[in-house]
C-alpha cells in the first residue's frame, strides 16, 4: 500500500463534499446547462446558498445593488463565478474545527490566495475561476495533516515559521513521510476535481519544475504575495521578497510587481469580511 493510502485510510471522517458542490461542478462543466436548474440546486442547500450569496454581495464583486436570490447572483456575476462561489462556500466550510490551528486565519489566506490567483490569471490570459478555486485549496493537505498527526503538526508549525513553502515540505516529509502538497492533491482527486487544480496542488510549491501546471508559478507567487499582505508589509518589501526565478517566468519585474501588490491589499478585508 502507498503511503498515501495509509494516510488516508488512517483519517477517520475524512469530509466528504457537500452534495450541491458536485452537482453545481458537474453542471457547469456540462455542455447543456439549465440556469433554472443551478438555481434550484443552490438552493436545496441553505447555509451555501447564504454564503453564495454573502459572498456575491462582497466588495470585490463591486454589486450596484444588493443581490437577494441566487437568480440574482447568476445574472450580475454569471454562471462561471457562481461556479466559484458554490465551490469556494462549500469547500470552507467542511472543516469545522481542527485543534492546533486557527481555521480563521488558514481560510483568510486562502481566500487571499484565491484572489490574488485570479487577478493574476486574468492578466496572463488564463481562466480566472479555475486559477480562484486553486488558489483556495493550495495548502488543504495541511489541514488533514493536522487531523492525522496533531502533535506532529505543532512541531512542523514551530518549526517552519518563517520558512518558505519548499523548505516546509521537507520538513513535512522528515516528519511524517509526506507534505501537503502530495496530500491535497490526492484529496482533490478523491473530491473531482479538475486535473488541472490537482496538478496546481501537487506542484505550486516547487513551481518551476516541468510537470507543474502553468497555473503552479501563479499560485506560488499569489500566496507569498497574500501572506505578505496579512502582515502589513509594504509592496516595495513584498516584490523585493519574491523569487527571482518564479518572477522571471512570469515575465513580471520589480516595479510592476510593486504596482499589482498594492491593488491587492483590499482582498484581506475581503477575506475577512467573508470568513
Amino acid at each position: 500500500m502507498r503511503p498515501i493510502d495509509k494516510f488516508f485510510q488512517s483519517l477517520v471522517g475524512l469530509p466528504s463534499m457537500p452534495k450541491v458542490v458536485q452537482e453545481v461542478l458537474s453542471m457547469l462543466y456540462s455542455d447543456e446547462i439549465v440556469i433554472g436548474d443551478v438555481s434550484a440546486k443552490i438552493n436545496h442547500d441553505a447555509v451555501i446558498a447564504a454564503k453564495v450569496l454573502r459572498m456575491a454581495n462582497s466588495s470585490y464583486y463591486g454589486a450596484t445593488r444588493t443581490i437577494k436570490t441566487v437568480d440574482d447572483a447568476i445574472a450580475m456575476i454569471g454562471l462561471s463565478k457562481l461556479h466559484t462561489l458554490v465551490v469556494a462556500s462549500g469547500v470552507t466550510g467542511m472543516f469545522t474545527l481542527i485543534p492546533g490551528l486557527d481555521l480563521r486565519k488558514f481560510w483568510r489566506h486562502s481566500l487571499v490566495t484565491a484572489s490574488v490567483s485570479r487577478e493574476l490569471a486574468q492578466h496572463f490570459g488564463h481562466d480566472p475561476e479555475l486559477a480562484y478555486i486553486s488558489g483556495l485549496v493550495h495548502n488543504i493537505g495541511t489541514l488533514l495533516i493536522h487531523l492525522v498527526f496533531p502533535e506532529a503538526s505543532e512541531n512542523v508549525e514551530s518549526v517552519c515559521k518563517g520558512a518558505s513553502v519548499e523548505e516546509r515540505r521537507v520538513v513535512e516529509h522528515n516528519t511524517i513521510g509526506l507534505d501537503h502538497c502530495e496530500i491535497g492533491e490526492e484529496l482533490a482527486k478523491r473530491w473531482n476535481f479538475p486535473d488541472e487544480i490537482q496538478r496546481v496542488i501537487r506542484y505550486y510549491a516547487t513551481p518551476l519544475e516541468p510537470q507543474a501546471s502553468e497555473l503552479a508559478p501563479i499560485v506560488y507567487m499569489a500566496a507569498h504575495i497574500a501572506f505578505s499582505l496579512e502582515h502589513r508589509e509594504e509592496a516595495k518589501r513584498i516584490a523585493e521578497t519574491l523569487n527571482p526565478a518564479v518572477s522571471n517566468k512570469l515575465g513580471i519585474d520589480k516595479i510592476e510587481w510593486i504596482d499589482r501588490i498594492e491593488t491587492y491589499r483590499s482582498f484581506v478585508a475581503d477575506a475577512e469580511a467573508y470568513i
